[in-house]
């Protein structure tokens, strides 16, 4: 009688996608950033902590983004287009936000009157910066740099200089009312 040996051949197949995703729908287009990071990460057929840990974000948080939960702040936009390899930014019509910023991003036509929080705030968006990136480059605190956002408070002698030299005398005074 012969011996029998077992022996287990593994070849990788490319051609077919990881068991892991095959239950899992991804859009062929995707329009929204949730869709762009899930359709990516199939794609390179890895899972979400091996994704996350590229981002530098936890799992969990990449979870929400997947699903359209929450949106990342402006300081993790550098590191998703690296990870996806374009700007999905300025592709996508993002959904109303749940992310840190607030829901009222929108401002009024260009004809209407704008107030000098509401200045501070569009110049802080056009930035790409966080209230408290912002504040830092300020001088001032958080709480400080919302309070003039949201015109709850006057910006001091000292902090109207901040904001000029940050926003030129020419963005920050013309047009605004007192």
């Amino acid at each position: 009688m012969l011996p029998f040996y077992e022996r287990r051949v593994t070849v990788a197949r490319k051609d077919v996608a990881p068991v892991w995703t095959r239950s899992f729908p991804i859009a062929k287009e995707p329009t929204t950033l949730g869709e762009h990071l899930k359709k990516k990460r199939f794609l390179a057929g890895i899972r979400q902590r091996e994704a996350a840990v590229k981002l530098g974000v936890s799992a969990r948080t990449l979870s929400l983004w997947e699903c359209d939960r929450i949106y990342p702040s402006w300081s993790f936009q550098p590191p998703l287009i690296a990870y996806l390899g374009y700007d999905p930014f300025t592709e996508t019509g993002l959904k109303t936000p749940k992310g840190n910023e607030t829901s009222c991003v929108a401002f009024f036509s260009p004809e209407a009157p704008i107030s000098r929080g509401q200045k501070i705030k569009q110049h802080r968006l056009k930035l790409r910066k966080s209230r408290k990136q912002f504040a830092l480059d300020l001088g001032v605190s958080v709480k400080t740099l919302w309070g003039w956002e949201t015109d709850r408070w006057k910006p001091t002698a000292k902090g109207q200089e901040q904001i000029t030299k940050l926003l030129g005398c020419s963005d920050y005074c013309e047009g605004v009312p007192s």
